[in-house]
């Protein structure tokens, strides 16, 4: 037996393993604690979004529903001087082609 090598300590896999868990678990909650405090916004007693009630649909009022049935996609689709119009819209690159 070769005492030379019996004083050095080799590192056994599974507490290199260990190892690494731990600074990986380490790392990852430090990380998230300092995300929580970056993009989590406290909520107040008097914050508006809290007190806000939820907002209702009131679709459709007139002036929209006549809007919709002069200016719509269908109505545009249903005429060749409508096809034109959207193929116009789309030629000038708009992002909106119709209502």
């Amino acid at each position: 037996m070769c005492l030379k090598y019996s004083n050095t300590v080799t590192p056994q896999p599974h507490n290199l393993l260990n190892m690494l868990q731990g600074l990986l678990q380490r790392t990852c909650v430090s990380a998230l604690n300092t995300a929580q405090t970056l993009f989590v916004r406290q909520k107040h007693a008097f914050d508006r979004a809290v007190l806000k009630p939820k907002v209702r649909c009131h679709f459709p009022k007139p002036r929209e529903v006549k809007r919709i049935n002069v200016h719509g996609w269908e109505t545009r689709m249903a005429t060749p001087e409508g096809r034109r119009v959207l193929m116009r819209r789309i030629l000038k690159g708009r992002h909106d082609l119709s209502h």
